[in-house]
C-alpha cells in the first residue's frame, strides 16, 4: 500500500476499526489518547487525523496543538449525535470538519478528502516547528510519567532552545521551573484551564535578536499544549494513586507497599538507614465475621485502618496487606545507622502503642453488644538486623506475628537476627 494516504485516529479501539473499514485504501495508525497521538504525529507524517470528542474540552484545548505538530494534517473531530453543539466549537479551535459517529464511509471520506487541502490557508513557514523541535518536544511528552515538576524542567529547558531566550520559566500553581537566566520577563502568556488561570510561561529577553509578532503567537500555542500536558499528568496521578489504594480500607495496598519497601531497602543500604516492617492483623477477626456478617467485618477494617493513620508519623507507609492483616513501613532518613547499632526501640514503641489505641478504642460498628476489646497481634522486623531483602524482612515480620499469635495473642513480638523470637 505504498503510497496510500496514512490516517492517524485518537480514540477508542471502536473508532479506529470504523475508521480503517471505512477508509480501506488508507493506512489508519490508532493511538488511545490525546497525548500518545501527539507524540506519534511528532514522529510520523500523516494527512489526515481523526480525533474523538470523547474525552470533552479535553479534547478541543488539544486541537491547536495538534494543528501545530501536525500543520498539514486536515483535522476531523468525530462525535455521537448529541456531541453535535462540541463539534462545531472544535472548528473554531482548529479542526478542518467534524462527522458523527457511527461513522459513515461517504461522509468521512467527504471530510477528509486531499482536494480540500489546496484551499487552506498556508502556513507561514517560520511558525511550522523543525524536525529537531518536534523530537525535543516529543521526548518531554516521554518523560511525563516522572511527574509533575521533572516535566516542567523539561519544559523549560525546550522553551529556551525553542524561542533562544536568555531565560525561561514554566509556573504552574505553587510548583515552577526555570532555565538559564530568566532574568525580567519580555514575553509572557498564561496558562488557562476553561476560565481560569493556573500557570504562565515567561520568557527573558533573546540572546541575539528581538522577538517577532509570530513568537508571541507560536507562545500562545505553546501555552495551550502544556496546559494539556499539566492536565494529562494530573490525570495520570489521579489514576496511578486510586490503582496503589485499597478500596475498602482507603489505605495504600500490597502493591504499593511492597514497591515502596523495595525502594527504601536500596535507598538504607547505600545511605546506612533503617528501615522497620510491622505486619499486623486483627486477632480472631473470623468470629466477628461469622457473628455480625460480613459487612460489619468490613467497616471493623475500616475503623482499624483509621487508627492505624491516626498512630503513624507522616512518613511512615501504612497499608492493608490482605485480608485482616495490615503493613506499616516506618523509616527515619535523618538518622544513619551507625557500626554496632541493635534493633531500634521507637519503632516497637510506636507498634505497641497502636495495641493500646486499638484496645481502647470503642469499635462503633459492633455496637453495644460488642463481646470485649478488639486487639491485634504484631510482628517487627528491621532491615538491615532482620533481613537484606523485601523477602527476608518480610519473612521475618510474618514470623514474628505468627509467634505472637501462638503465645496468646494481643500483643507485638520483634524478630531477632538468628530468626528466633524475643518477648
Amino acid at each position: 500500500m505504498r503510497g496510500s494516504p496514512r490516517i492517524l485516529v485518537i480514540g477508542s479501539p471502536a473508532l479506529g476499526g470504523a475508521v480503517s473499514q471505512a477508509l480501506p485504501r488508507c493506512r489508519t495508525t490508532a493511538a488511545p489518547s490525546l497525548l500518545s497521538g501527539l507524540w506519534t504525529i511528532g514522529h510520523e507524517e500523516f494527512e489526515g487525523v481523526v480525533v474523538t470528542l470523547a474525552g470533552g474540552r479535553t479534547a478541543l484545548r488539544a486541537l491547536p496543538s495538534l494543528r501545530q505538530v501536525a500543520p498539514r494534517a486536515r483535522i476531523i473531530v468525530a462525535c455521537e449525535p448529541r456531541g453535535e453543539p462540541l463539534a462545531r466549537e472544535a472548528l473554531q479551535a482548529g479542526a478542518d470538519d467534524y462527522v458523527l459517529e457511527p461513522v459513515v464511509a461517504d461522509e468521512l471520506v467527504a471530510a477528509l478528502a486531499l482536494e480540500y487541502r489546496s484551499t487552506a490557508p498556508a502556513v507561514p513557514a517560520e511558525s511550522l516547528p523543525s524536525i529537531q523541535e518536534i523530537t525535543a518536544l516529543s521526548d518531554v511528552l516521554r518523560s511525563m510519567g516522572a511527574g509533575l515538576q521533572p516535566t516542567l524542567e523539561r519544559l523549560a529547558i525546550f522553551l529556551r532552545q525553542v524561542f533562544q531566550a536568555q531565560g525561561v520559566t514554566v509556573q504552574v500553581g505553587e510548583a515552577a521551573a526555570s532555565a538559564g537566566a530568566p532574568g525580567p520577563p519580555v514575553l509572557q502568556e498564561p496558562l488557562r484551564r476553561k476560565d481560569d488561570t493556573v500557570g504562565s510561561i515567561s520568557l527573558g529577553p533573546r540572546e541575539r535578536t528581538s522577538y517577532l509578532a509570530s513568537d508571541a503567537a507560536r507562545l500562545a500555542d505553546y501555552a495551550r499544549l502544556i496546559e494539556t500536558i499539566i492536565t494529562q499528568i494530573g490525570e495520570q496521578a489521579r489514576w496511578q494513586e486510586l490503582a496503589w489504594r485499597d478500596d475498602l480500607s482507603g489505605l495504600y495496598n500490597r502493591r504499593y507497599f511492597e514497591m515502596t519497601l523495595d525502594n527504601l531497602i536500596s535507598q538504607a543500604a547505600m545511605r546506612r538507614l533503617q528501615v522497620t516492617v510491622v505486619l499486623f492483623d486483627i486477632d480472631d477477626f473470623k468470629s466477628y465475621n461469622d457473628e455480625y456478617g460480613h459487612e460489619t467485618g468490613d467497616a471493623l477494617i475500616r475503623e482499624v485502618a483509621v487508627l492505624l493513620r491516626r498512630c503513624s508519623r507522616e512518613n511512615d507507609v501504612v497499608a492493608r496487606y490482605g485480608g485482616d492483616e495490615f503493613g506499616v513501613i516506618l523509616w527515619d532518613a535523618e538518622q544513619p545507622r551507625v557500626p554496632g547499632s541493635q534493633h531500634p526501640t521507637d519503632p516497637m514503641a510506636l507498634a505497641e502503642r497502636f495495641g493500646a489505641v486499638t484496645r481502647q478504642h470503642s469499635f462503633q460498628c459492633l455496637g453495644p453488644g460488642a463481646p470485649g476489646p478488639v486487639t491485634i497481634s504484631g510482628g517487627l522486623a528491621c532491615f538491615p538486623w532482620d533481613g537484606k531483602t523485601r523477602a527476608e524482612i518480610l519473612r521475618a515480620a510474618d514470623a514474628a506475628l505468627l509467634a505472637a499469635k501462638r503465645s496468646g495473642k494481643n500483643h507485638i513480638r520483634l524478630a531477632d537476627q538468628a530468626g528466633t523470637m524475643q518477648a
